[in-house]
């Protein structure tokens, strides 16, 4: 086999391994494309189902809140249109929801609510016979129904109780159901936190052609008898990825034309600058004469030849060093996306704990403190009058506090009050509002040591319990303290009231769940001491804030 067959056998391997490379290269890209959209399809399944409910937390309150509550059991016995028109007509805007139905017991319609009169909401969109029983057995429910005009309504169902049942163990007096109009703009809302196509569709609906690159989620909202009354179609592009792609495709061209280029130029190369120098070489000793040699004299063409072979290597690596990167700098993108769609979560979050705790029982607080008025308003004009001069204050700093939010701004960046003038501001509010005695005991030097973020988190928690001690416990008394203990400041909030069982009511509600989101993070601890009819303690022990003597 002379050399010239050789050659050709060379070339013709190494072009069967490039096609084989580049066999296997297509077949990575294939397989990691196909992992990155798997993983993105979790992460916006896992991101679909908080936001819905994040987004249903507000109805879920209302209809809990209200339904455990001792005027909302004596309405169900009297069925006082007045002060259902108070309650629950004038609650609907603030929990945006567009209707609510009291039903007593036997299953019997109390009374219905409708935000917009004429909707055709007055009475429930549901037949409350057969609901009845699954009512008894599950207490609380949720569940979407068609409303006339072929609105989709999302309704929330809990047991109405006496407020003193904190377990909520005994027997449902009635049912309490608001419902919320999945309209055109909460759709918007879905699809500009998702970043998404959202759409809602029958469930004989066929569904649209599948994008090949795009991802596809089909969440069903039951109803009451748990068929699909509606599916949440959710339908996500990954920008990234396709371009990711896209650039792979546009790489693999490149890599074949390129490496087409080379084995063409090697096999010209080789058969001008090694083939031929070879036969002059081959004849040159057949002839046994130098002469054949004079055209190769003074050409180095093998460095020539090893010059260009360096030069397409260095080539070859250049173009795979550019893969990798434009590799690099699209994993750079989707995690820099996932971390803005984590922080948008958490933001979120925080927005809504600090409304908890801020403006709610705010309103809370001066709710209570009308209430409070209209009894004393004949019998004690002044003391009304008093007691209105301070709830007008109230609302005017709740409303500046929803002032902050809408401007963007965050409570605890921005508010740095110092401590003991802010809880007497607070103390002497709330006294002016409620009749209930407050008792402070504050170290100047332990507050004085307290950081910032430390005394908005614990005005917030003082609030929090305050209002508590308010709307829950029944307290007459209320004691607030701030002492050095141990080489640290402790903050204890205590009042006399009914008391409750922490390990009952963890997890429900957000009060206590925000208390702890705050104590965690500034790093300290927090103790809860409390039984029925024993009153409730509450102290905040600051590990980072060193107090010496």
């Amino acid at each position: 086999m002379n050399t010239r067959i050789r050659l050709v056998l060379m070339l013709g391997t190494l072009l069967l391994a490039f096609a084989l490379g580049a066999w296997a290269l297509q077949n990575s890209h294939s397989s990691e494309t196909g992992e990155m959209l798997a993983a993105q399809h979790r992460d916006r399944a896992q991101l679909l189902e908080r936001l819905l409910s994040l987004t249903g937390q507000p109805l879920q309150g209302f209809a809990s809140d209200y339904a455990q509550w001792d005027d909302m059991v004596a309405f169900v016995a009297s069925g006082d249109k007045a002060w259902a028109a108070i309650n629950i007509d004038a609650s609907l805007p603030n929990f945006n929801a567009e209707a609510a139905w009291v039903v007593c017991a036997d299953g019997r319609l109390v009374y219905g609510a409708e935000r917009q009169p004429g909707s055709g909401l007055a009475v429930p969109p549901v037949p409350l016979a057969p609901l009845l029983p699954r009512l008894q057995r599950e207490r609380f429910m949720h569940f979407f129904a068609e409303a006339p005009g072929g609105r989709l309504l999302e309704i929330r169902a809990a047991p109405i109780q006496p407020s003193a049942d904190l377990k909520r163990t005994s027997p449902p007096l009635g049912w309490y159901l608001v419902a919320r109009h999945w309209s055109e703009a909460h759709l918007i809302t879905l699809r500009e936190t998702m970043e998404s196509e959202i759409a809602l569709r029958f469930p004989s609906a066929a569904p649209p052609p599948a994008d090949p690159l795009g991802i596809e989620l089909h969440h069903p909202l039951p109803g009451w008898d748990g068929r699909t009354v509606r599916v949440l179609q959710v339908r996500y592009h990954p920008a990234a990825l396709a371009s990711l792609l896209e650039n792979n495709t546009y790489e693999m061209a490149i890599f074949c034309g390129f490496g087409l280029a080379v084995i063409g130029f090697t096999l010209t190369a080789v058969s001008y600058l090694v083939i031929r120098p070879l036969q002059q070489i081959e004849r040159s000793f057949t002839q046994n004469s130098p002469a054949p040699l004079a055209p190769l004299r003074g050409q180095p063409n093998e460095f020539g030849r090893i010059a260009r072979l360096t030069e397409a290597s260095f080539t070859s690596r250049a173009a795979l060093e550019g893969e990798v990167e434009e590799r690099k700098r699209a994993e750079i993108a989707l995690r820099a996306s996932e971390e803005g769609l984590r922080r948008s979560t958490e933001l979120r979050t925080r927005l809504a704990r600090d409304l908890h705790d801020s403006v709610i029982q705010s309103i809370y607080a001066a709710g209570l403190g009308l209430e409070s008025m209209r009894h004393s308003l004949r019998q004690d004009p002044v003391a009304a009058e008093q007691r209105l001069t301070a709830t007008l204050a109230s609302l005017n700093q709740t409303i500046r506090e929803i002032r902050s939010f809408i401007g963007g701004l965050e409570p605890e960046q921005n508010l740095q009050p110092q401590f003991a003038l802010a809880l007497r501001t607070l103390v002497e509010t709330l006294q002016a509002l409620h009749p209930l005695r407050f008792e402070l005991q504050i170290s100047e030097e332990a507050a004085a040591r307290l950081t910032a973020p430390e005394e908005v988190h614990a005005l917030q928690i003082v609030r929090e319990c305050v209002s508590n001690a308010l709307r829950h416990s029944g307290a007459s008394r209320v004691r607030v303290g701030l002492r050095q203990e141990g080489g640290h400041a402790v903050l204890s909030i205590e009042d006399d009231g009914c008391g409750f069982d922490p390990a009952a009511e963890a997890g429900k509600g957000s009060g206590l769940a925000n208390i702890a989101s705050r104590v965690g993070e500034m790093g300290a601890q927090v103790g809860i001491d409390s039984a029925p009819a024993k009153g409730t303690r509450l102290t905040v022990t600051f590990n980072h804030t060193a107090v010496t003597a």
